[in-house]
């Protein structure tokens, strides 16, 4: 394990930081600029992290702290707690870690927090979900709206281009999104599709199977489930299963949760689509640090031009997952 480690860090130093820059139309980050941010700490600040889904972040959070020899965290409300995640932004305000990373359960009551924090000299960035109307730097992820018209895509081919769906979803932005999108190539591309219902599976991995049993119940000449968040996968799958509609029912997933790819592997699950988790954290800690230790120069004086030499929004896109290629997704 030590071995591997020490490779991975050889890969990921300050040429390959370089390599990021330059790939993303940035200067390269000088090698003073990079020796002088050793040691500072970036956190990220999420929702609902008792759920799998975060697993590529923490482990790009690592890579990143090793690569650039600064501090990384991952911290915020085990549930869908708003309310304590935006207390939980002004407790890291005070302690003022160098730059924050968020996944904003709440838009709205995330973006007083967020533009404190910048205020403060806080650098953010906003991955997986986007607060624009704040002063955050960058926001990294994928398009909400495009990724729900994949995943639509994705049902109506499983389904033959007809018959009644639900969908399942919790109430943050960027999930919503995707709902948007299942609806919109359904009524673009498949008029023969009506969407029955709505179900909102709070991304609890608990509680989820029974909202979709309950849903199926309610609509029994349902044929698919398209699920918009990390959790819908499996909680589908496992109420298709207690329901005696294995195979019956076509599910089209989001996310690589683990403990959602053995359902796509025995065909429970039709397929999946995943987001780029890992690069969106990885990248983050790596433009934070950038603006931070001033080692892009984009003009020679960023703050004095008063302009943000990062990226407005990077859009990391997703990825299919089928029965084909299940297994490169899998966690070591």
């Amino acid at each position: 394990m030590t071995d591997l480690k020490l490779n991975r860090r050889n890969l990921l130093t300050a040429g390959a930081a370089a390599g990021l820059a330059s790939a993303f139309g940035l200067p390269m980050l000088s090698k003073q600029a990079f020796a002088q941010g050793a040691g500072m700490e970036y956190v990220f600040l999420s929702v609902v992290t008792q759920v799998p889904f975060w697993v590529d972040h923490r482990a790009a959070l690592e890579d990143a702290a090793d690569a650039l020899g600064v501090k990384t965290s991952f911290t915020g409300p085990l549930d869908f707690d708003t309310a304590a995640q935006a207390r939980q932004l002004d407790e890291l305000i005070a302690r003022r870690p160098a730059g924050l990373l968020i996944f904003p359960g709440d838009a709205a009551a995330m973006a007083p927090g967020i533009d404190r924090a910048v205020e403060a000299g806080i650098p953010v960035a906003c991955c997986t979900g986007d607060v624009p109307q704040s002063k955050r730097s960058v926001f990294l992820g994928i398009n909400g709206f495009n990724a729900g018209k994949i995943g639509g895509e994705m049902l109506a081919q499983a389904i033959g281009g007809e018959g009644k769906v639900i969908l399942g979803t919790f109430p943050a932005p960027s999930v919503l999104e995707r709902v948007e999108g299942y609806k919109a190539i359904f009524a673009e591309k498949y008029p023969g599709i009506e969407v029955v219902d709505v179900v909102n599976d709070k991304a609890d991995p608990s509680y989820a199977p029974t909202a979709y049993l309950q849903a199926i119940q309610a609509n029994p000449d349902i044929v698919g489930i398209g699920g918009t968040d990390g959790d819908s996968g499996k909680g589908a799958a496992i109420a298709v299963n207690e329901a005696g509609r294995a195979g019956d029912i076509k599910i089209v997933a989001m996310d690589r949760n683990d403990d959602m790819l053995p359902y796509i592997e025995d065909g429970t699950i039709h397929g999946a689509v995943a987001q780029k988790s890992y690069i969106e954290a990885f990248l983050a800690v790596h433009m934070l640090h950038w603006q931070n230790t001033d080692g892009i120069k984009v003009v020679p004086d960023w703050k004095a031009a008063g302009i943000n030499p990062l990226p407005e929004s990077v859009d990391t896109g997703v990825m299919p997952i089928t029965a084909d290629n299940v297994a490169q997704f899998k966690h070591a």
